[in-house]
């Protein structure tokens, strides 16, 4: 899948329902109970078979009586509901608290976090093998015949499982801190996972247009499947819905010049689902952002800074993804296939809506627009140095006066109004590279 993903290209609709599968906190728990009992079975077995034995007559055991094993088994048991109720309440205090300051669609990033369910795993895998084991310990019989080998392998894996757990909750604590969720959406945002070129838009007819069979929003497009599937044919191709974008029923997905392709083949290519995510596309780790500093701005937490650090992030993205600029008149084409066009994939498309939501929720502030006109101009000298596109500064210019405008009409204050217009003065006061763009 070749769409505007930070994380990486997602390829298809098997690795879209793979990532349902995956990104949640039910699925390796549960494979962690599957795989307690057998785990726990193949641990008894080699118990009896030879490793309790052997323990037992080279002194290494934890026992010195039958009813110890009982009583050290049924304490792990204890132990391990104790710490998963632990952990589960801490997730749900954590997750409801920082969905509250920061938006509810950061839960889907928190859930593709491996450690988060690496020790949901680990907690629920060690309370059912010790389960297991209390299962098989018979506190009259003998002390060489205890599970020696099988209540060793339960304590080294509650040592491992409690160290984890100061690991994993630690990590749940960080989440708490604003400034590195926004710093990872920055990071993420910032990154291009498609090479784009400028083309020339085809202007003849359509032979073949596939409609969308669903609501919904696409979630990618395997350009390389559908390459493949169309063989040898160079004709003008179309991707009229670009990853998070939002499409009713009927309305076109593809068009083909030339090609008639399988239309099984195209739907499997370009999965759609049912809510906005974090594999969709860069366009929605911007938007993101944008929430984020928006509901930092909301009268209920008023918290400016943490909009100050989203629009920080946010002109570090624009800087990452500077080489999707496409001229008016053009059409931004798939690098490795020229005639796959995809509007809507470039920087317009990526950045338009977003900087114009953020414009209105920074208005409002003199401090954070200020702060963002400062970002533009220090973007454009910055790119023109980079002999970036004159039209991306151009452009870059115009959304720093429409944030101009629309601030000091809102401002309440003549100071707050002047410094406004100071931080866009710096636009006057261009380095000599940056002139063109006056």
């Amino acid at each position: 899948m070749r769409a505007l993903a930070a994380t990486g290209p997602l390829k298809g609709i098997r690795d879209w329902v793979i990532h349902r599968l995956v990104a949640n906190y039910w699925s390796l728990p549960l494979v962690a109970v599957i795989a307690a009992p057998l785990v726990g079975t193949l641990v008894l077995w080699a118990d009896r078979a030879f490793a309790g034995r052997w323990l037992f007559e080279h002194g290494i055991t934890l026992l010195v009586a039958g009813d110890t094993a009982q009583d050290l088994a049924i304490a792990v048991v204890g132990v391990n509901v104790a710490l998963l109720t632990l952990y589960w309440s801490v997730t749900l205090i954590v997750l409801t608290l920082a969905t509250g300051n920061l938006g509810v669609r950061l839960v889907d990033r928190w859930l593709d976090k491996g450690l988060v369910r690496l020790s949901m795993a680990g907690l629920t895998f060690c309370l059912m093998f010790s389960i297991i084991v209390l299962m098989r310990v018979d506190p009259e019989a003998p002390l060489a015949q205890m599970p020696h080998f099988a209540l060793t392998t339960m304590l080294a894996l509650e040592l491992v499982n409690i160290a984890m757990l100061g690991v994993a909750i630690h990590d749940l604590g960080r989440t708490m801190f604003v400034d590195r969720s926004i710093a990872h959406l920055g990071a993420d945002a910032g990154s291009v996972a498609i090479p784009i070129i400028e083309g020339e838009p085809f202007d003849g007819e359509w032979q073949m247009t596939i409609p969308s069979r669903r609501e919904g929003y696409i979630e990618g497009i395997d350009l390389a499947a559908i390459a493949e599937e169309l063989g040898d044919d160079q004709g003008a191709v179309r991707f009229c819905a670009a990853p998070g974008q939002h499409v009713m029923e009927g309305e076109p997905l593809v068009r083909f010049a030339t090609a008639n392709p399988d239309e099984d083949c195209i739907y499997k290519a370009i999965p759609i689902g049912e809510f906005r995510s974090s594999v969709q596309s860069t366009v929605y780790q911007v938007r993101l952002l944008v929430e984020v500093a928006a509901r930092a701005l909301s009268p209920g937490i008023n918290d400016f800074y943490s909009a100050i650090a989203c629009a920080d992030q946010l002109a570090a993205a624009i800087s990452g993804n500077a080489s999707l600029w496409v001229e008016d008149g053009k059409v931004a084409a798939w690098k490795d296939a020229p005639r796959f066009e995809l509007p809507g994939q470039d920087f317009r498309g990526l950045f338009g809506a977003p900087l114009n939501h953020f414009r209105q929720a920074a208005a409002d502030y003199p401090s954070v627009s200020i702060r963002t006109i400062d970002n533009y101009a220090r973007l454009c000298a910055l790119m023109a140095q980079q002999d970036c596109p004159a039209g991306l500064l151009r452009y870059l210019r115009q959304c720093a006066e429409e944030l101009r405008d629309h601030a000091m009409a809102n401002a309440e204050q003549e100071i707050d109004r002047r410094d406004i217009a100071e931080a866009f003065s710096q636009f006057d006061q261009p380095p000599s590279s940056l002139k063109r763009v006056a």
